[in-house]
């Protein structure tokens, strides 16, 4: 098909996998000679890549589809990402919607777009789920719009000539959204230069096999799958000839990386491999299941010289019953001593934790040990979630609690965060740390950049420094960003 000077938009919520994912579809689109649209520029595909962890990511989805419809109403919306997955009838009957596809066709643009009736100019058609390949041939269906959605506003239906606004739900869609098979394949996007970035992210590992009893995550990501570890190794010396100074290894479930490999490997086992090579960069890890953090893991992490001190785990809870009825295989003190055991081998490491507040049966009492053992451990940041049910887990046939009183929960382990962000922030005072330098900041003559243990820095320097590692000694802080000095390199 033809694609001379076609634009395209790219919508992303949600984890750095889903980032990762919209960076290759952004890639594969580049490839087929299309171009991302300039702001203010009217693109002729627009893609939103979605996230459904909560009930406020389906919400924030909703709603930027819509705008996305209102803005460009003669432009085909595509949707995608784990909302479209869990609900692809829901997603389909929001206005301007034209096709969804799940999270396994993302690497499959080039075939759905010349598939698409019309090389993507959408004829009003009758309504079909794609059963196999391509986007025809499937089940005809026409469910009514979910009751909890507003009314809809009829759907733009694009020909080569003109715009229709047929008004009925699903007349002229597409959807290919399949189940996963017990083995699907692992999605690898090829490694490429973003350009004016320092820091690249790897995806190497997709799906879980955990199944916590509020988390949605298995069913629209599949099960655990990874990248060969001589991928991984192909990708880094491909990220070293590109100029990166920090690669970011993700996955949905990082720790349950080679788990699937045959025989079974380990994340452990593919930092051994990669540390056997000196890089030009460093390498963070995304986030971690404390439970499949293992002493191992922590010995060759220890032992790398250019890993970044910087865990990210999700607690969830500090209250042994609550973690108990989530399906949580581990309790509060066997995740105290994995902290404890992180700061003793990577001091003043940056720790940030995910806590989940609301659960239904959760007590005065449980809320009071999460807050408690939060409060004693050496955290840098939390991203706090109140619960919402997720249709399709075990937990959202539970009663819930009142909403308020979840709000107000999540309100107080907010600004317990804040406070273990401030004293953590005092504590940098005096040290010094090493630095990516990203680019420019205010004022002229300033550089801005990020530390190896996750903060935000600024500090006086020329803007040969960009994509250089420096150390760094904090001297102030403005707010939430340290100030200091270059000291040297590392």
């Amino acid at each position: 098909m033809a694609t001379e000077n076609r634009l395209f938009r790219l919508i992303t919520f949600g984890c750095k996998v889903n980032q990762c994912d919209t960076a290759g579809m952004a890639r594969e689109l580049t490839g087929l000679g299309w171009s991302a649209a300039a702001p203010g520029a009217d693109p002729d595909l627009v893609i939103v890549n979605t996230c459904t962890v909560t009930a406020r990511a389906d919400q924030q989805a909703r709603q930027a589809i819509r705008r996305l419809a209102r803005e460009h109403p003669e432009t085909p919306l595509w949707v995608t990402g784990c909302y479209g997955q869990r609900a692809p009838a829901e997603v389909a009957a929001l206005p301007g919607v034209q096709a969804v596809f799940g999270n396994q066709e993302k690497g499959r643009l080039g075939h759905l777009l010349s598939d698409y009736p019309g090389h993507l100019l959408v004829e009003a058609a009758s309504p079909s789920t794609l059963m196999g390949e391509g986007w025809g041939g499937g089940e005809n269906i026409n469910p009514p719009p979910p009751s909890p959605l507003p009314p809809g506003e009829g759907e733009e239906v694009i020909s080569e000539k003109k715009s229709l606004n047929v008004g009925e739900p699903f007349k002229g869609l597409r959807r290919l959204v399949g189940t996963f098979s017990s083995h699907p394949p692992f999605q690898a996007w090829e490694v490429h230069q973003t350009p004016g970035h320092t820091r690249a992210w790897l995806k190497i590992q997709e799906g879980c096999n955990h199944q916590c009893r509020y988390c949605i995550v298995p069913k629209v990501r599949g099960p655990r799958r990874s990248l060969d570890p001589a991928a991984v190794l192909a990708a880094f010396h491909k990220l070293a000839a590109l100029g990166y100074r920090e690669v970011v290894l993700t996955g949905v479930d990082l720790g349950q990386y080679g788990l699937d490999h045959s025989p079974a490997g380990s994340l452990a086992a593919l930092v051994r491999r990669l540390t056997k090579k000196t890089w030009p960069f460093r390498v963070r890890l995304s986030s971690l299941e404390p439970m499949m953090v293992t002493p191992e893991l922590l010995d060759e992490l220890a032992a790398w010289r250019d890993f970044c001190p910087h865990f990210h785990l999700p607690l969830q809870s500090g209250a042994a019953p609550v973690l108990a009825a989530m399906g949580r295989p581990y309790g509060p003190e066997e995740f105290r001593d994995l902290v404890q055991e992180i700061s003793r081998r990577f001091p003043g490491a940056g720790l940030g934790l995910d806590v989940l507040v609301g659960f239904p049966g959760e007590s005065a009492a449980d809320f009071e040990a999460t807050r408690t053992l939060v409060a004693e451990l050496p955290v840098t940041y939390l991203h706090v979630f109140p619960y919402s049910p997720r249709p399709g887990t075990p937990a959202a046939d539970l009663p819930p609690l009142p909403g308020n009183l979840v709000q107000a929960r999540a309100r107080i382990m907010r600004e317990l965060g804040q406070a273990q962000k401030e004293k953590f922030l005092e504590a940098q005072l005096g040290q010094v740390r090493e630095v990516l330098v990203e680019g420019p900041a205010e004022p002229e003559g300033w550089l801005q950049g990020l530390s190896d243990h996750y903060l935000r820095v600024t500090f006086p320097g020329p803007p040969a420094l960009r994509n250089r590692r420096v150390m760094v000694r904090f001297d102030r802080r403005q707010g939430e960003v340290l100030v200091g000095e270059a000291v040297g390199e590392p």
